[in-house]
């Protein structure tokens, strides 16, 4: 069965966390399906469709996931991944909608233009860029194994306005979760990514 996590560190460690002793898919993981089932809930309650599983958004999220555990904070840009040019704009992972990119949800030219200027070329995004993707994150510090999270961390986004709305807008029709552990195993990191293919 294919994996979607990026390295072998990353793969050690959400064994340690699930105690899996094969290859898996993330949403196949007890934690991640009961966060997801949970977020689904919340559409529901509030009157919107539930999301399905999408295993490109989850590639998007398990990456970032990975990336916060690495540098042990919890945040939405990856600072050391800046882009520094045109060509860098188009690989790098420095905001959750390049990581989609990456992982090959969506395609670079439909959320980004390039303008040609007297001092060079400048990167703008397309009217709508946000509309293809959103992204929440979330930290367990010291928070013990993620199947002992998972209400917490639904519960901290519900009570929370900003990621309550992420998770509430209406056309939102996909996600992908991923969840990654620091090297000792002490924290924990959850990214949620939400995609509209028809955006």
């Amino acid at each position: 069965m294919r994996s979607h996590f990026t390295s072998p560190n990353a793969w050690v460690r959400l064994l340690v966390a699930v105690s899996f002793c094969s290859p898996c898919l993330a949403q196949e993981a007890p934690f991640v399906r009961d966060v997801f089932n949970r977020i689904n809930a919340e559409r529901v309650k509030h009157g919107l469709n539930p999301c399905t599983y999408n295993g490109k958004l989850e590639k998007a999220a398990q990456f970032h996931a990975e990336w916060m555990a690495r540098n042990e904070k919890m945040e939405h840009l990856e600072a050391d991944q800046e882009p520094t040019s045109v060509e860098h704009h188009r690989t790098c992972t420095h905001h959750h909608v390049n990581r989609a990119i990456k992982a090959g949800y969506v395609g670079w030219d439909e959320v980004f233009g390039v303008e040609r200027t007297q001092t060079g070329a400048v990167v703008h995004a397309k009217p709508g860029a946000d509309d293809h993707v959103g992204e929440i994150v979330a930290a367990g510090w010291d928070a013990g194994h993620p199947m002992q999270q998972t209400e917490t961390v639904v519960t901290g986004w519900m009570n929370s306005p900003g990621h309550k709305k992420e998770i509430l807008t209406g056309h939102w029709r996909e996600m992908g979760i991923g969840v990654a552990c620091t090297p000792d195993g002490k924290d924990t990191f959850w990214c949620v990514v939400f995609g509209d293919p028809s955006k």
